[in-house]
């Protein structure tokens, strides 16, 4: 029937877009599909089911094989003890009052602050939390990409700007010892820049000391390689349960992440908009320093 050839054929194309979703590492473009795999992935398990028959059990079986592993990130984690409390947060450039941010920073009871889209509208939440987070850098960067580290505890060198691309790095002395935190801000995907500025911040980001927890909007999913190639240059994995950050077009997407060694422990809570386009998070993380 004419209907089960155009559903073959529709299993046929979805399958393909699955599998170049999977093609980062060859071309930029895969990266920017890897955004809808979820819905991919979830379209191919319920039309397999539908169409039935050998392309309809073939493409639900790969639908879930591309869906479980998702599924697996999303699981709530157990609470834990934190050493290092975290708050990663786009504050989104164009926010005038950024009073509601600061204070949930301040309730959060956060060790570091990590931020992104630092402007002049929205720079009182640094000298709102000057007095509880007295150690801060600001890195400008071409707009929105201004970034921004908080810190209640000392640092322990001069911090470092990387000119242009959005990355702000230092090292802070912690009460059980010292970790470099990174603030970082990537800009869009393929067909946009963001691959060349990653190029430009991969070998910074493999000479930090570790160990290393960075946190930033990277405007890539968790499954990226986008996300993947951070993480190798700096020792680190995502930290957390995935949960989305970021609504493009409707849909929920996971764009906002905080990195930490593979060997520690980590629970995050996700935090209310605050008048920003990315929600927050807080990170609690256990390891050794």
């Amino acid at each position: 029937m004419r209907w089960r050839r155009l559903g073959r054929a529709a299993l046929v194309a979805g399958v393909l877009l699955l599998a170049a979703s999977y093609a980062g590492q060859l071309h930029p473009a895969g990266d920017s599909l890897a955004v809808g795999r979820p819905f991919l992935a979830a379209v191919l398990v319920l039309g397999g089911l539908v169409l039935r028959g050998g392309a309809g059990w073939l493409a639900a079986a790969l639908g879930a094989l591309a869906l479980a592993p998702i599924l697996w990130a999303m699981r709530p984690l157990a609470p834990l003890v934190p050493q290092i409390i975290v708050y990663q947060k786009n504050l989104l450039h164009s926010v005038d009052d950024p009073s509601g941010i600061a204070a949930d920073i301040l309730q959060a009871r956060a060790d570091v602050a990590l931020l992104q889209e630092v402007s002049r509208t929205n720079a009182g939440v640094t000298i709102a939390l000057a007095g509880e987070m007295p150690y801060q850098v600001v890195c400008p960067a071409p707009t929105p990409g201004t970034v921004a580290i908080l810190s209640r505890w000392p640092f322990a060198a001069k911090p470092n700007c990387a000119t242009g691309v959005g990355m702000a790095s230092v090292r802070v002395l912690a009460p059980e010892g010292a970790v470099t935190v990174v603030s970082l801000h990537l800009g869009w995907p393929w067909p946009y820049g963001q691959a060349a500025q990653v190029e430009r911040v991969l070998s910074q980001l493999a000479r930090l000391a570790e160990p290393v927890v960075l946190g930033g909007d990277f405007n890539a999913v968790p499954w990226s390689y986008i996300v993947s190639r951070v993480a190798t240059a700096t020792g680190t994995e995502r930290a957390g349960p995935v949960r989305p950050t970021f609504l493009l077009g409707g849909l929920p997407i996971a764009i906002d992440h905080v990195l930490a060694p593979a060997n520690w422990s980590a629970a995050a809570i996700m935090r209310p908009w605050f008048g920003s386009d990315h929600r927050g998070q807080v990170v609690n993380l256990n390891g050794r320093l």
